[in-house]
C-alpha cells in the first residue's frame, strides 16, 4: 500500500539537520528511545532531501530494512524492532506494500508516492520536541545552580569549625559530592537540609539602615525563588530596603519590549522571572556571566536583575544620545565596582526612570522621549548615573 501522506513543513529557517539535532537531543532523555532507534532516524533523514520538508510535501524513504541493517552493522531483526519502537513513539508511519515490500517514486526531486517509512509525524513533532529541549536546558541549569549552592554551603559548614555539624552534613551528603546526583528534587532537599543546619548556628546580622544592597542574605538562598512555587514572595532584600516598594509589575513599566517578552514567556512578572529574564538578557547585551555573578554576589539577585533591566533600557537609546549605554558590560561592571565603595542609589535611579516613562505622552515611543530628558534632580540622576558607569571602567576595556 502506498501513501501520499503530506505534512505541514518545518518552521521557516529550519532545515532537516536542525530537525535531526533536535531529535537526537530529546530522543533518549524525554522519549526513552534506544540508541538503535536514534541511529535509524539519522539514516532516514540522510536519505531524504531538503525539499521533502516543505509544507505539503511527502517526506518518506523506501529503502529495504536489510539495507539499513547492512549500513548500520545490525541485523534486519534489530531494524524492524527499532522501527516498531519509533512507530509506537509516534515518529514514523510504516506503510510498506505487500509482503513488506518498499517502493516509491520521486519526480523532479519531489516524492509523489511512497510505500515504506513516512516521516510526516517526525516533522509535525518539531514544536513538541523544541519545548522538551527547552525544558531540558532549564532543568540542567537548575541542577548546575543547585550544585553550586550546595558546594558553597558545604564550604561554610567546614569553615564553621563545628565537628558535630560537619558530621550531620556528611550524613545528608556523603563526601560532599553531587556530581552523580541528577535528580533536581533530591538536590533541592540536600540544599535545604544543609541550609537549615547552617542557619541554626549562624547569628542573624543586625539590619543596617544605610545599606541598600541585598547580599546580606546568602546567594544560595536566592535561587530557590526560581524553583519554589511560593518563592515570589521571598526576596533577598530587607523589609527596610527602599527596593521593597518596587514590585515586579512596576519594574516592567520601564523595561524594553524584548525584556518584557522574556518575562511574559516565563509566566509573568515575578521576581524569579525577572531574575531569569535578566540572566538571559546578559547574553544579548554582551554581559559576561562572570560579571552577572559578581553583581549577584555584590548586591543580591533582585538588585542585579533590576540593574540589567535599566541598562537594557538605556542601551536602546538612539545613537548619539548623551546618556546612551554603549557598553552594557562595562556599565554593570562599574555599578558593581561602585557598590563596593559608595552606594549606588538604585531605588532613586529606578523611580526617576519610572517617572519619566509615566509622564511620557501615550503615543511617544521611549527612545524619542529620552532624547529630551525631563528636568529635576532624580531625572538627571537617572541618565547621568548610567553614563558614568561606563566611564569609570573604560580603562579596563
Amino acid at each position: 500500500m502506498s501513501t501520499t501522506l503530506a505534512h505541514r513543513g518545518l518552521p521557516s529557517g529550519v532545515g532537516r539537520f536542525d530537525l535531526l539535532r533536535l531529535f537526537e537531543q530529546v530522543a533518549r532523555p524525554r522519549f526513552g528511545l534506544s540508541s538503535t532507534a536514534v541511529a535509524l532516524v539519522r539514516h532516514y533523514i540522510l536519505k531524504t532531501m531538503d525539499g521533502d520538508y516543505l509544507s505539503g510535501r511527502i517526506c518518506a524513504v523506501w529503502t529495504q530494512a536489510c539495507r539499513f541493517a547492512e549500513a548500520l552493522g545490525l541485523t534486519p531483526r534489530s531494524i524492524n524492532s527499532a522501527e516498531r519502537e519509533l512507530e509506537q513513539a509516534g515518529f514514523i508511519i510504516r506503510n510498506a506494500g505487500i509482503n513488506g515490500e518498499r517502493a516509491g517514486d520521486r519526480q523532479d526531486g519531489i516524492v509523489v508516492w511512497a510505500a515504506g517509512i513516512n516521516l510526516a509525524p517526525l516533522v509535525e513533532c518539531f514544536a513538541e520536541m523544541q519545548a522538551k529541549a527547552e525544558a531540558l536546558e532549564l532543568q540542567a541549569r537548575a541542577i548546575q545552580q543547585c550544585r553550586a549552592e550546595i558546594r558553597q554551603l558545604g564550604q561554610r559548614i567546614r569553615e564553621a569549625g563545628d565537628d558535630d555539624l560537619r558530621e550531620r552534613a556528611e550524613t545528608v551528603l556523603p563526601d560532599g559530592r553531587t556530581a552523580r546526583i541528577t535528580n533536581i528534587d533530591r538536590l533541592i532537599a540536600i540544599r535545604e537540609a544543609l541550609s537549615a543546619m547552617l542557619a541554626a548556628i549562624e547569628p542573624v546580622p543586625e539590619p543596617d539602615p544605610r545599606a541598600l544592597k541585598t547580599s546580606d542574605a546568602p546567594e544560595e538562598n536566592c535561587v530557590p525563588n526560581i524553583q519554589d512555587k511560593n518563592s515570589s514572595r521571598r526576596r533577598t532584600a530587607r523589609l527596610s530596603d527602599p527596593l521593597e516598594r518596587i514590585r515586579p509589575a512596576t519594574a516592567l513599566v520601564v523595561a524594553t519590549e524584548s525584556y518584557r517578552g522574556i518575562v511574559e514567556a516565563l509566566g509573568g512578572p515575578t521576581w524569579p522571572n525577572l531574575i531569569e529574564a535578566s540572566w538571559r538578557s546578559c547574553g544579548r547585551l554582551g554581559i559576561a556571566q562572570s560579571t552577572w555573578g559578581r553583581a549577584c554576589q555584590q548586591f543580591g539577585r533582585e538588585r542585579a536583575a533590576l540593574s540589567v533591566l535599566l541598562i537594557d533600557r538605556n542601551a536602546e537609546l538612539p545613537l548619539g544620545h548623551r546618556y546612551r549605554v554603549g557598553s552594557p558590560a562595562r556599565c554593570l561592571a562599574g555599578m558593581v565596582r561602585r557598590a563596593g565603595s559608595a552606594r549606588v542609589n538604585l531605588a532613586g535611579l529606578f523611580w526617576a526612570t519610572e517617572r519619566n516613562v509615566r509622564q511620557a505622552p501615550p503615543q511617544t515611543q521611549l527612545p524619542e522621549l529620552l532624547m529630551e530628558p525631563q528636568a529635576g534632580p532624580l531625572a538627571h540622576l537617572a541618565a547621568r548615573l548610567m553614563a558614568s558607569m561606563e566611564r569609570r571602567v573604560m580603562p579596563d576595556g
